[in-house]
């Protein structure tokens, strides 16, 4: 019998790897800045650690005797936060019992502890093993639970969990129930997950085919918010499946079954691009008149489509009760109407003296507290111009990168750069001096820039921080190729993509396909 933490592991990131980059995002949660021991605990396990069979036999052995009393209340108190809680899980249930499942289930009720990575990291372990005892009665309860979770990066880990549930294509056939929603914002988030390390064998042990044919078979007569981000979330999927038969070479059973899913999938591929061809227009009529929560689903869906909508955005911005601006402000970057450049900048000088924030002495770290209004998205406002060019959009830039701040001055310099300069000579200066600035984020924003002008030596740079021999280096190296549009390094990506090493070859594959959809979004 497959052990529950080995189908844990199936479904997280590529070992090591993803593991490190896991990490990462783990430390900087931390308002310690340190990760917890079930954190380090859990990363182990994933890159391979076995958890002690004598420590869960003994458990085994305990519990059973415990439950032969009927002492149910000392088996609970077992359950506090530490690194014997995944043991305790396991035990419990490999006895497998009704009332094993059932003391189970009530964990899934209880706050083991205020660290929110650490208690996602509790969930998954409950999710992993009431789904080897098959007790998908918990299902309702294992959905607050991931809404609790909210967007930490263990989202995706702890919805691939659920999503394989026996009785979780249920709730897709009610897409707008409330419980509906859950099940949709789950389903998105397993699809989601396959392209930030979930494994794609959890494509065929979810039947992730068969939940998008029948949610494809039960969606509303309106275009759907979250419908939309799930069937883009496809469509990524099935530009994938090349990369994913290479995860699944030694696994004809297992790749077998991936294919089977894909295909059904793929039979609805066509019906499902017609409706996200339709879906902008339809999304920003309803846009205005959505409520609170449905603005944001709305606004996602626009920015996954990479569509134009200034035309339902623009006015909303200046209303005090609208909560989204600095994603709506996001959405603005993919528009090409050229009065976004114009609005877009003169919001920013109604609410930022752009011109005295240039003047003061430059500071090497961010404020404790925030040095611009705190109702307005200046950051997002900054990186959005990216998406504008214009020669007055550059000056603007050129006037914010010498910000006192230096959040908003790395995002001024993370905006150069994005279309052959006006004044060539005025941009590469201000990023030379950048280059050189006392705050390493603004640095890396102004080596990023002057590589997509084809500046030799941040080119270098970049070309060695791929070639290292540090896979951490390599992998973030990767990441800022990627999410910096470094264009010219593409062949320095597909080099990678054919790598030794399946974890890098694995990044450097989902790296081409970013800059590949980022490159269409901006052709349109």
């Amino acid at each position: 019998m497959v052990e529950w933490l080995t189908l844990v592991v199936a479904l997280l990131a590529l070992a090591v790897g993803m593991a490190l980059l896991l990490v990462r995002r783990f430390y900087r949660a931390r308002p310690s800045g340190e990760l917890s021991a079930v954190s380090r605990q859990h990363i182990e396990l994933f890159q391979g650690t076995q958890l002690s069979e004598p420590a869960v036999e003994t458990a085994k052995i305990r519990f059973r005797t415990l439950l032969e009393r009927g002492d149910i209340e000392q088996i609970e108190q077992s359950f506090r936060a530490g690194t014997s809680f995944v043991v305790h899980v396991r035990a419990l249930s490999e006895i497998g019992t009704d009332d094993a499942g059932a003391i189970l289930e009530r964990q899934l009720k209880r706050v083991i502890t205020n660290d929110p990575v650490e208690q996602a990291w509790y969930w998954i372990d409950l999710a992993g093993g009431l789904r080897q005892m098959n007790r998908e009665q918990c299902l309702p309860d294992l959905f607050e639970c991931f809404v609790k979770v909210g967007d930490l990066p263990l989202s995706y880990f702890l919805a691939s969990e659920i999503a394989c549930f026996l009785g979780f294509c249920g709730f897709l056939r009610q897409p707008e129930t409330a419980e509906g929603r859950v099940a949709l914002r789950i389903l998105h988030r397993a699809l989601e997950g396959l392209r930030f390390g979930v494994q794609p064998q959890v494509v065929a042990e979810a039947r992730l085919g068969d939940a998008v044919e029948q949610l494809w078979d039960h969606r509303p007569e309106r275009v759907d918010a979250l419908l939309v981000r799930i069937f883009q979330e496809v469509h990524r999927l099935l530009r994938r499946v090349p990369h994913a038969r290479a995860a699944l070479v030694d696994e004809a059973s297992e790749q077998e079954a991936f294919q089977w899913q894909v295909s059904r999938m793929a039979a609805l591929e066509g019906a499902m691009q017609d409706y996200l061809d339709e879906a902008p227009r339809s999304l920003c009529q309803q846009l205005p008149e959505a409520d609170c929560e449905e603005q944001r689903d709305i606004l996602l869906a626009l920015l996954d489509l990479r569509a134009d909508a200034a035309s339902a955005i623009l006015p909303l911005l200046n209303n005090p009760h609208f909560a989204h601006r600095e994603l709506a402000v996001e959405v603005l970057t993919w528009s090409r109407d050229p009065q976004v450049g114009l609005c877009l900048r003169d919001w920013a000088v109604k609410n930022v003296s752009v011109v005295k924030r240039a003047q003061r002495r430059r500071l090497a770290f961010p404020q404790r507290r925030r040095s611009v209004p705190a109702n307005f998205p200046y950051q997002a406002v900054l990186r959005a111009l990216r998406g504008q060019p214009s020669r007055e959009t550059e000056m603007f830039l050129l006037l914010a990168a010498r910000d006192f701040d230096p959040t908003y001055r790395a995002a001024a310099v993370s905006s150069l750069g994005w279309w052959e300069p006006v004044h060539r000579v005025e941009v590469l200066m201000s990023l030379q001096q950048a280059r050189l600035d006392p705050n390493p984020q603004v640095r890396q924003a102004a080596r990023a820039a002057l590589a997509r002008l084809g500046e030799r030596q941040s080119l270098a740079w970049f070309r060695h921080a791929l070639s290292s021999e540090d896979p951490m280096r390599v992998h973030e190296a990767v990441q800022v190729v990627a999410s910096e549009g470094l264009m010219l390094l593409w062949p320095d990506l597909d080099y990678l993509a054919d790598a030794a090493d399946a974890e890098v070859a694995y990044h450097a594959r989902e790296a081409l396909e970013r800059m590949c959809e980022d490159m269409h979004g901006r052709s349109h």
